[in-house]
């Protein structure tokens, strides 16, 4: 049965594309976090300039309405930037995490080719030496009839 000498390699390099699979797919959460929230306060902004044009159309607002309209505009802008900046961050820290995952597929697959060769070397030395274990028997089958005739 065929042995690969560098299985204890190959099986490290697997678990290190795993765990760079894992980083990558925890900083793929965050910076998919990250997105929502910043969609969320475009949303919350809308609905609140909405409902202040609703109120400004059927003359029921007020200069304190307006007032906490702009602040909470401001508080959103201000927020939008910070989780701008985050998605930023994240965005970098994703394309880390890809590099590393692409740098650890590419060392486990050379380990994958290399035991691929290494194997298809072994079965056919095994293959030529059954040809040669078998045109032995036949050799030798056929010098004993001519033995016996």
């Amino acid at each position: 049965m065929y042995k690969f000498s560098l299985q204890i390699a190959l099986n490290v390099r697997a678990r290190q594309e795993k765990m760079r699979m894992k980083d990558l797919a925890e900083k793929l959460a965050v910076e998919h976090h990250i997105q929502n929230q910043i969609n969320q306060i475009k949303e919350d902004t809308r609905n609140a300039e909405s409902g202040m044009n609703h109120a400004k159309q059927a003359q029921t607002f007020t200069i304190r309405q307006l007032k906490s309209l702009s602040g909470f505009k401001g508080r959103m802008k201000y927020t939008l930037a910070l989780r701008l900046k985050e998605l930023e961050a994240a965005k970098k820290e994703v394309f880390e995490k890809q590099q590393a995952l692409i740098e650890a597929s590419k060392l486990k697959k050379t380990l994958e080719i290399l035991k691929e060769k290494n194997e298809k070397r072994y079965l056919e030395k095994i293959s030529t030496l059954q040809r040669k274990n078998m045109d032995e028997i036949a050799g030798n089958q056929f010098v004993q009839n001519l033995r016996n005739r």
